[in-house]
């Protein structure tokens, strides 16, 4: 994708959000795109919206049976980029909805690397650690088991990381010792 594209996706995705904040239905538009998302994903429907041989009544169509299903301010939104001929970038633009409402919500999964399984009780201070350390407001724990970091933890979440892995640990001695 272009920065010219680039900038479009960043702009409607910010429209959507503003509208959605400005009239407290961040929830409902968030469900919206998240089931316009899981359609996308199903049906390939970004490869048919983008493509040039499909007519516009065809697209038009298509964006017609998703705004039924979707709230008014979704709806409004889906005539918009009908309007403006943008529906190959609908899903793109869904997408960066997704990341923008998370950074306005400071919603963020909480990606936890460990070298064996982490019982409920590691698992709930972990999180509570990650929260605080990294300043999130809400988000769910992802556990991935990965042997070869040895012990330890890798927390990797809003772009940050907090890793005290023992294999990180070792590099960083190795490191020191040259």
């Amino acid at each position: 994708m272009d920065k010219k594209t680039e900038a479009l996706v960043e702009q409607y995705a910010t429209s959507l959000l503003e509208v959605a904040l400005e009239h407290e239905q961040l929830a409902t538009v968030k469900a919206d795109v998240e089931a316009i998302i899981a359609v996308f994903e199903e049906n390939n429907l970004e490869a048919v919206l983008s493509d040039f041989a499909i007519s516009k009544e065809d697209k038009a169509s298509i964006i017609k049976l998703l705004q039924e299903s979707s709230s008014t301010y979704v709806s409004n939104f889906l005539d918009v980029i009908m309007q403006n001929e943008r529906e190959g970038l609908l899903y793109a633009i869904c997408q960066t909805f997704l990341v923008k409402e998370a950074q306005a919500t400071n919603t963020h999964d909480i990606c936890v690397t460990t070298a064996i399984a982490m019982s409920d009780e590691q698992k709930e201070r972990l999180l509570a650690l990650a929260k605080e350390k990294l300043t999130i407001a809400h988000g769910q724990l992802v556990e991935t088991i990965d042997p070869s970091i040895i012990g330890g933890f890798i927390i990797n979440a809003n772009n940050k990381v907090i890793d005290t892995s023992i294999k990180s640990q070792l590099r960083q001695f190795k490191q020191n010792l040259k």
